[in-house]
């Protein structure tokens, strides 16, 4: 399964140094060589962390064409411009852990193995904090 996180961040949020932090536990070589069902082949997670005066909403979409789901995962903006990086490091991790697989589970797809995708991915998430 193909798993991508990218991010669209204000730049004094610093959760850049968090990206580093995900892209060294090698996931991506992890997740590419694992199936977890027929019906979801990626996922794309975006960390979101703006300026609130610009009023972004979570965006969520499982395109049924490409068997990809697309997911934001928002972050506060104030709160991380006053916390060390070791704080953002958790605050992610925390975020990720929990709501990625909520995401999943609402769509209820008939055969991804909810269990063990969840398993895997707080294996890997939690080597960040």
């Amino acid at each position: 399964m193909r798993l991508s996180i990218l991010c669209d961040i204000a730049e004094e949020t610093k959760v850049d140094k968090v990206m580093r932090a995900i892209y060294d536990t090698g996931y991506r070589h992890f997740f590419d060589e694992h199936i977890y069902g027929d019906t979801v082949h990626g996922i794309c997670i975006i960390l979101m962390c703006r300026d609130p005066y610009l009023k972004f909403k979570q965006r969520i979409r499982f395109s049924k064409k490409e068997k990809k789901l697309y997911m934001d995962i928002m972050l506060d903006y104030n709160q991380f411009i006053d916390v060390d990086q070791l704080v953002r490091n958790t605050i992610v991790a925390k975020k990720l852990i929990i709501e990625v697989p909520q995401i999943i589970a609402k769509y209820k797809f008939k055969d991804f193995n909810l269990s063990k995708f969840e398993l895997d991915w707080k294996g890997f998430i939690e080597r960040i904090m």
